[in-house]
């Protein structure tokens, strides 16, 4: 039997209902559970649960309606109402206290608000009955209130929860440099012990940081080096850009200065990108001066950017921070391959162990910008994350580099001292040789004078016996005779000469040391004698700080080389000896005639002591000397056919030139 047209409109009315129902249910904006209270815990992550209204409507009222119409999102989204000001945004979610009704009294909890330099934080809670209970009225602009704060979290005054009860909580929240901002719930025993460890944490991370800029500033002073102390003036900052995160400075320095807040935190980002442009333009420097010169001259910017915060400290000059301190950061990369290139090579486990930290912070800034770590790496501790890589990649890489350059810097010197020690050694056989010359030629003197005084002795005996002999003679055979007068001849003429060659000439009694002149040479290349010269004195005059020239020549010449090489040694080693800072130059000219020339930058001599000290014997009242060698170059010119001019100024040096040829 058919249904009625009645019975069968009641089936379909149903079904309807159902789809217009679900059609409702799901143009409705979706909210989340918020927090439900596990039984016997003490504390509460309310983050991951709040949503969010981007707005600048200030009445608790006006969002509590938003918040009841879904107007809530899971996006953080904030706005402001320019780029001088904080941006603002509404968070909100629900807390349940799923305890029984069995009489128990409401617990008590505690909310505590994480966000480093947040401007201002404004909570709400309300109940089910309408009753609005307004738990935090922070502002950065108010002096520093101790009651406010956990550590380095701000905390609301303590509330209940009855068992059973379900509250709304909406935040205000006017954020700071770092949007990012977290919620938990705790009761006041767990809010303590938490308190404790999060002061321990916060000293010992302090602490530790602080001991090793100590020790990295105190080493990288110690080994003289400027850039790992530049290095540690600017980790320092990076410290104190930290404190003033965490609020120690407001907290211990200026508590009723609360506008200082930002005039100090600006100062400490500037202050880490002028540090760091002034090290990278050393960097660079090394290798392109006028590029380095250009890079530290960035660290002006980094000034004007500090004058600019003191005028205006908003986001604008927050971005141009931001934006120095990445600019900063490329330039250190190529300061970093400049340095690599000249600098020494490092031990691989430290490169490896830089390369390491480095990766870590780039994996840390990775994280924060993606927003992967979100959800367990907050601001604060990425930036003390990055803090401590960035530390331990600059401290490894430069203390590394100062080691290996002291380790080769060492390596130099002992090579040095080993050819000093070798040239002390071949300038002690020299001079045992010239002592045991010395002592010969004296030995030679002595048995030439023994000689001719015993030859001037046997003349008078000679002579009479000779006298004798011619008395006697009368009887002799006239053979015999002749042939013993000439005997006689022969012993006279020998004593003589013994007597005439042991009698020095007067050149040589006024100077022992010029030998008579040389036969003349084969032609030989001028640039052996030169390398000799420069082989015997680089050496000392390196050690005197001096610069020896000594210049190459193709010409030959027939001079003889003993003669040439007294010569040139003479006037060098007078040159370095005298001559206090600059250089001595050793050199060949060919216009008008070959010649060689020996200059210095010394005192310089007048023409009266030019005059005076190319006599022998003649020394000025410094010298050491004999007064022998100027005297001995003019000598040996002259008694090889050569010319010797010298031409001094006082205070402007001292030019020799030997004329070769011409």
């Amino acid at each position: 039997m058919p249904l009625p047209e009645t019975c069968h409109a009641c089936r379909i009315f149903p079904s309807l209902f159902v789809v217009l129902a679900c059609i409702l249910l799901g143009a409705l904006p979706l909210r989340a559970e918020g927090v439900v209270l596990a039984p016997g815990e003490q504390s509460a992550d309310l983050t991951p649960a709040l949503r969010y209204w981007a707005s600048l409507e200030t009445e608790v009222r006006e969002a509590l309606a938003q918040w009841q119409a879904g107007a809530f999102g899971a996006d953080r989204v904030t706005t402001s109402y320019g780029p001088g000001y904080s941006p603002e945004t509404w968070a909100g979610t629900t807390i349940t206290n799923p305890a029984p009704l069995d009489g128990r009294p409401p617990d008590s909890f505690i909310l505590t608000f994480d966000a480093p330099l947040v401007s201002g934080v404004r909570l709400f809670l309300i109940r089910a009955d309408g009753l609005t209970e307004n738990l935090m009225d922070y502002s950065i602009f108010a002096p520093f209130d101790p009651l406010d704060h956990a550590v380095t979290r701000l905390r609301a005054p303590a509330f209940t929860l009855a068992p059973g009860e379900t509250v709304t909580l909406l935040a205000h929240v006017q954020t700071g440099p770092f949007p990012s901002f977290g919620m938990e719930l705790h009761s006041p025993e767990q809010l303590a012990q938490a308190s404790f460890v999060w002061g321990i944490g916060l000293t010992a991370f302090y602490a530790f940081a602080i001991a090793c800029l100590v020790f990295f500033f105190g080493f990288q002073v110690a080994m003289g080096s400027w850039t790992g102390a530049m290095n540690s003036a600017m980790f320092a900052a990076f410290l104190g850009l930290i404190a003033v995160m965490d609020g120690l400075f407001w907290r211990f320095f200026y508590p009723q200065h609360p506008e200082w807040q930002s005039t100090v935190g600006f100062g400490m980002l500037f202050a880490i990108s002028g540090a760091g442009f002034l090290i990278a333009g050393a960097g660079i420097g090394a290798q392109a001066p006028r590029a380095g010169r250009a890079v530290s001259a960035l660290s002006l910017l980094s000034l004007a950017g500090f004058a600019l915060s003191l005028a205006s400290p908003g986001q604008g000059t927050a971005f141009l921070a931001y934006g120095l301190i990445a600019l900063m950061l490329v330039c250190s990369i190529f300061s970093a391959r400049a340095s690599q290139r000249i600098g020494p090579t490092p031990p691989v486990g430290a490169v490896l162990l830089a390369r390491l930290a480095t990766g870590g912070a780039l994996a840390v800034l990775a994280l924060i910008v993606t927003g992967l770590g979100s959800a367990w790496l907050d601001a604060p501790l990425a930036i003390r994350a990055m803090f401590f890589f960035m530390l331990l990649a600059t401290m490894t890489t430069l203390t590394a580099n100062v080691i290996a350059l002291r380790r080769r810097h060492l390596s130099a010197v002992e090579a040095r001292v080993e050819a000093l020690e070798a040239e002390a050694e071949r300038s002690r056989e020299l001079l045992e040789a010239e002592r045991n010359y010395t002592r010969a030629r004296d030995l030679a003197a002595l048995r030439q004078r023994q000689l001719a005084t015993a030859s001037h002795d046997l003349r008078q005996p000679l002579m009479s016996l000779r006298m004798t002999f011619d008395t006697l003679a009368a009887e002799m055979k006239p053979d015999v005779k002749a042939r013993l007068n000439d005997a006689f001849d022969y012993l006279a003429s020998l004593a003589t000469g013994y007597v005439d060659e042991s009698v020095p000439e007067a050149e040589d009694a006024d100077d022992q040391d010029v030998p008579e002149p040389e036969e003349e040479a084969e032609a030989y290349p001028l640039s052996v004698p030169l390398g000799t010269v420069r082989q015997m004195f680089e050496g000392e005059a390196a050690s005197k700080g001096l610069a020896l020239r000594v210049a190459e020549s193709s010409a030959e010449v027939t001079v003889p080389p003993l003669a040439l090489m007294r010569i040139v040694t003479n006037l060098v080693s007078n040159a370095i000896k005298y001559t206090t800072e600059g250089r001595v130059v050793v050199g060949v000219r060919r216009g008008g005639g070959l010649r060689l020339i020996v200059a210095d930058t010394g005192p310089g001599m007048s023409a009266d002591e030019l005059a005076q000290f190319s006599a022998a014997y003649a020394k000025g009242a410094a010298s050491t000397g004999h007064g022998l060698g100027l005297s001995v170059c003019f000598e040996l010119a002259r008694a090889n056919g050569l010319r010797l001019e010298a031409r001094s100024e006082p205070g402007r040096g001292t030019c020799f030139t030997l004329w070769l040829e011409g």
